[in-house]
């Protein structure tokens, strides 16, 4: 059967009854958006018995894309038709007065998908276009997965977007990123798998790396470069990169070089640190949100007690530098923040404050982070090392940390709205 556009000679509709309906119909709207054309089509739709099944609305400013379910309930089956026509033609009555177009058309709906195989697929990049959306929407569905929604995050260009994704039985997360991160490092779009459920939105702890990813600095290094012993750290850092050095091991060679360091050089670091672009905006809306916030750094804790005090952060752990008669002894004190004790500390943080590991977000670059973002209920790469990359579950590489917040299905404008009160430059000094 052909489908029925309001305003023609065509209005036709069916009596084959579909579950509880002796009619269902898809409503297709488009036009000019105005206020009061949900409200006009709901009434009418109301005075006539109709059910109103389902219903999406899309605006690309000033057009309007709406699209309406609606179910002729068998309790109008012994209506005669002429009254069903009548509906059709109170449409086209109200799509003349409203300056509208509204196509009709007989409507069998697809068998409900299964809510354990939803995903929600985000996509970020500085611009997304046309090639990079085909390569994505191309490789799910190679997959058979099917995109049941695509909604955008960002207003006036395209730099993140979600897409619903339903995907066949068998086809799991480690599968769908496994595919998309080939296509992600093809088209330079980071692209992001998450199960649409509860737990998405349901995050109450953030708990993140500090040195590269909370702020932009090694604090190691600029402390070296102080001491004068820039070259001599580095070429330590080098050794633990190529895996000859562990990273206690590192910890403790590079501390060494700093022996007799006066301690109140240390405050000459806040003169160069810098937070990542983005970092005050995220926590600050994370803890509008409700989020219990933590750092654990492999770094040290004269850095780390200022961000917490600067932040209004929750929980901020790291290396204790021994100073001994105002001076650094080269050594340091207390238990070591090593990729062991990060893991550990969310788990510990998570119990304290009674949340499941399932609703804490872990934020790290290196390798030391890799066992806390696998402990997490997400685990997310920010610019990171591809070892960290390949193993985490959300891999990010944008300039700002903000994008995070996308990845929970915040929008732009809502960051926006939240900017204009909260304005504040993002650095130390």
């Amino acid at each position: 059967m052909s489908d029925t556009t309001i305003g023609s000679n065509n209005n036709t509709t069916t009596d084959v009854e579909v579950g509880r309906y002796i009619a269902r119909w898809l409503l297709t709207i488009t036009g000019r958006d105005k206020p009061g054309v949900t409200s006009s089509i709901c009434q009418l739709l109301d005075e006539e018995g109709a059910d109103l099944l389902d219903i999406q609305q899309v605006t690309i400013p000033p057009l309007l894309v709406m699209a309406l379910d609606v179910g002729l309930p068998k309790r109008n089956a012994e209506l005669p038709r002429k009254e069903q026509q009548a509906l059709l033609h109170k449409l086209e009555r109200l799509a003349v007065e409203l300056n509208l177009t509204i196509n009709l058309q007989p409507f069998n709906p697809a068998h409900v998908t299964n809510s354990d195989n939803l995903y929600a697929v985000t996509c970020l990049a500085p611009i997304i276009k046309p090639h990079a959306l085909q390569a994505i929407t191309g490789a799910l569905a190679q997959m058979g997965a099917n995109i049941t929604r695509i909604s955008r995050l960002t207003e006036h260009q395209l730099k993140a977007i979600e897409l619903t994704v339903y995907a066949p039985k068998g086809l799991g997360q480690a599968q769908l990123k496994q595919a998309l991160f080939a296509v992600s490092n093809a088209v330079q779009v980071d692209i992001a798998v998450q199960p649409e459920s509860l737990y998405r939105r349901s995050k109450r702890l953030i708990v993140m790396d500090v040195d590269s990813t909370l702020i932009q600095n090694e604090v190691i290094d600029e402390i070296a470069k102080i001491a004068g012993v820039e070259e001599q750290v580095a070429a330590i850092t080098l050794e633990a990169m190529e895996g000859k050095l562990d990273f206690v091991g590192a910890l403790h060679k590079r501390v060494a070089l700093l022996t007799g360091l006066p301690a109140d050089r240390l405050q000459e670091v806040f003169k160069v640190i810098r937070f990542t672009p983005g970092a005050e905006r995220l926590i600050k809306v994370l803890k509008l949100l409700g989020y219990k916030t933590a750092i654990v750094s492999g770094g040290f804790t004269f850095v780390t007690d200022i961000l917490k005090e600067r932040l209004r952060l929750d929980y901020a752990f790291a290396n204790t530098l021994e100073i001994e008669d105002g001076k650094l002894t080269g050594r340091v004190t207390g238990a070591i923040v090593d990729r062991q004790a990060k893991a550990r500390l969310l788990k510990e943080v998570a119990a304290k404050e009674e949340i499941e590991l399932a609703q804490t977000l872990a934020v790290g670059d290196g390798a030391n982070d890799l066992l806390m973002l696998e402990t997490a209920g997400v685990g997310v790469a920010f610019n990171a090392k591809p070892i960290v990359r390949e193993a985490a579950d959300l891999s990010i590489n944008q300039p700002s940390l903000d994008v995070l917040l996308y990845l929970i299905g915040i929008h732009e404008h809502e960051i926006a709205a939240f900017d204009k009160q909260n304005s504040r430059p993002e650095h130390f000094m």
